[in-house]
C-alpha cells in the first residue's frame, strides 16, 4: 500500500524521494511545512552531498523509479 499524499496541504511527502524540477538534483524530503492561510506547502530536500535544497512542493516532482534506485541512501 502506498501512502496517502496530498498536494494541496502537503502531508504524506515526509521521506519520499524527490527531484528539483530545475536543476533536477534528486534528494529525500527531511521536512514539510504544511500550507496554511494560501501560503503553497513547503518542503526541505537533502540532496546525496548532504546539503539541503528549500522550496515550494510544486518546485519539486516525484522520482522515477530509475531515480529512486540509484539514490539508495
Amino acid at each position: 500500500m502506498s501512502k496517502t499524499k496530498n498536494m494541496a496541504t502537503g502531508k504524506g511527502f515526509l521521506g519520499e524521494i524527490m527531484v528539483h524540477k530545475i536543476s533536477h538534483e534528486v534528494g529525500i524530503v527531511e521536512t514539510v511545512i504544511e500550507a496554511q492561510a494560501g501560503w503553497p506547502p513547503a518542503v526541505t530536500v537533502k540532496l546525496k552531498d548532504g546539503s539541503l535544497k528549500k522550496g515550494k512542493l510544486s518546485d519539486f516532482r516525484e522520482a522515477t523509479a530509475e531515480q529512486k534506485k540509484s539514490f539508495a541512501p
